[in-house]
């Protein structure tokens, strides 16, 4: 599957309009917001090193934080921004391509911060998504999310809050070892999902 043209010109033009650090770039609100999330892909997915798919991997900030953990890492970085594959290059993170979707297989498959954008087209596009990351994955996905329990002075219009209640019984369909941790971010603002072979 390719991201539709609108929601791929979306992420683009999203993060073509941010400069400074990569994180920033990233589009987190803080290098600590972007840490917690980073913990809470890898803790949640039970993280003991192997080979890693970063499935929307932007500059590579999480590639750098993987390698911190001191497990052996065979990563992998897919991401359909150009500017973002080239930044991650040019910051030493390997395996980086231009692409939509994974192919291999990954002992974990990371997405974080991916699912951003609501597509009108596609309201459960974010399904889809997790079930090709189930399909390529050996042992794990995590992915994160923006939380419906945001206030909604934290909301904006085109940005995808998922119910936790629907991915629930996504997870339940598609694998019977599965974990949603909303109680991570302050105010409730994020949820991180792991799914298990």
């Amino acid at each position: 599957m390719s991201a539709p043209d609108d929601r791929a010109a979306a992420i683009t033009a999203f993060h073509a309009a941010l400069d400074g650090p990569t994180w920033r770039v990233a589009g987190w609100g803080s290098p600590q917001l972007q840490q917690l999330r980073f913990d809470a892909l890898t803790r949640n997915a039970d993280y003991a090193g192997g080979t890693v798919l970063d499935w929307g991997c932007g500059p590579g900030d999480l590639y750098f934080h993987l390698r911190s953990l001191g497990h052996p890492l065979d990563y992998t970085g897919v991401d359909l921004d150009p500017r973002m594959v080239a930044l991650a290059r040019s910051r030493g993170v390997p395996d980086v391509t231009r692409a939509t979707a994974p192919t291999g297989r990954h002992d974990y498959v990371f997405a974080s911060g991916i699912f951003q954008f609501t597509d009108a087209a596609d309201p459960l596009y974010y399904l889809t998504i997790l079930e090709q990351a189930y399909d390529v994955a050996a042992r794990a996905v995590a992915a994160n999310f923006l939380s419906p329990n945001r206030p909604p002075s934290a909301k904006a219009a085109d940005e995808l809050y998922p119910d936790p209640a629907v991915l629930t019984r996504f997870a339940a369909a598609l694998t019977d070892r599965w974990r949603i941790d909303h109680a991570y971010h302050p105010q409730g603002a994020d949820f991180t999902l792991a799914l298990f072979r």
